[in-house]
C-alpha cells in the first residue's frame, strides 16, 4: 500500500479465542452445579425406593400434618430421634402442643419399649393412637388376680413405666377398667364395681407409690360396655377383660370428659 491516498485504512484481525473467550469459564461452574444437583436428586430417589414399607409408614407418622386426624395403628416401632420441645420434658406450663402428632408418636414408642420388656406383658398388650391421644391396653390377667382388684407383681412394673412417661411429659392419663360377669365370684357385686375398682387401684398406685399428681389422673369403670371383640366365646371374653391407659394432652381433657361422662 502506498502513501495515504485520502482513504482510511482499517485493519481487522480475527480472534483465535472464539465465543468462549468472551464468556470465560463461568458456564462450566453452572454445569457442574447442575450435575451435582441431579446426582443428589437421584440419590434421594434411590434412598426412598430402598426404604422398607414399615420405615415409610413410620416417617409418614412423624411428618404428617398435625391438623389431619390420624387413626393408624402404631406398629413395629423403633427408637427415633426426639422431636419434643425441651419445655415439654421440663413440664413448663407455657408449653403448647404445636407438634401434637410428634408428641403422640414419641409416647407410643416409649409405651412400645415398656410392653416389650416383658414377654408375658408383650403377649397381652397393645398400643394405638388416634386424634385424641395414645392408648395402651393390658389384659387383666397380667394386671390383677382373678375376680380381684389386687395388683400383681408384673402390674407394678407396668405402672412404674406408665408413671415414668407421665413424669417425662406434661400429659394427663385416664385409666379405664373393663370386666364382665364371667370372671367368677368375688368381693364385688357386679362387673361395674370390679372394673371401677381395678381402674381405681391402678390410679391409686400411680398417685401414692409413683407420686403422680391426682389432678392429672382419672379412673373410669366401663364393665363390658366397650368390648374389643364380640363376646361370643370364652376366648373373646378373656380378651375384652383389660385395663387401658389413655394418654392425652391437657388441651384434650375437656373433650375426653364429655365422652366418658362427668
Amino acid at each position: 500500500m502506498g502513501k495515504n491516498d485520502g482513504k482510511t485504512v482499517i485493519i481487522y484481525r480475527d480472534s483465535d479465542e472464539g465465543h468462549g473467550g468472551h464468556h470465560g469459564g463461568s458456564w462450566k461452574v453452572a454445569y457442574a452445579d447442575f450435575v451435582t444437583a441431579m446426582m443428589a436428586f437421584f440419590l434421594l430417589l434411590w434412598l426412598v425406593v430402598s426404604l422398607k414399607p414399615s420405615r415409610k409408614q413410620e416417617l409418614s407418622l412423624v411428618f404428617q400434618d398435625k391438623n389431619v386426624a390420624s387413626k393408624e395403628k402404631v406398629q413395629n416401632l423403633e427408637k427415633v430421634p426426639t422431636f419434643i420441645s425441651p419445655d415439654a420434658i421440663k413440664g413448663s406450663p407455657e408449653f403448647k402442643l404445636s407438634q401434637e402428632n410428634k408428641l403422640k408418636y414419641e409416647i407410643a414408642i416409649l409405651i412400645k419399649e415398656l410392653i416389650t420388656s416383658d414377654q408375658n406383658v408383650k403377649n397381652n398388650s397393645g398400643v394405638s393412637n388416634d386424634a385424641s391421644g395414645v392408648l395402651m391396653q393390658v389384659n387383666s390377667s397380667v394386671m390383677f388376680k382373678p375376680a380381684s382388684a389386687e395388683l400383681t407383681q408384673p402390674a407394678q412394673k407396668v405402672l412404674d413405666g406408665v408413671a415414668k412417661i407421665l413424669r417425662d411429659f406434661k400429659i394427663n392419663l385416664t385409666v379405664r377398667g373393663h370386666a364382665d360377669d364371667d370372671e367368677g365370684s368375688g368381693p364385688y357385686p357386679s362387673k361395674w364395681e370390679l372394673s371401677a375398682a381395678r381402674a381405681a387401684a391402678a390410679a391409686r398406685y400411680l398417685a401414692e407409690k409413683a407420686g403422680i399428681p391426682t389432678t392429672r389422673l382419672r379412673a373410669v369403670g366401663l364393665a363390658d360396655s366397650q368390648p374389643l371383640v364380640p363376646p361370643t366365646s370364652a376366648e373373646n371374653k378373656a380378651r375384652n377383660r383389660r385395663i387401658e391407659f389413655f394418654y392425652t394432652s391437657p388441651d384434650m381433657r375437656p373433650a375426653e370428659r364429655s365422652q366418658d361422662g362427668p
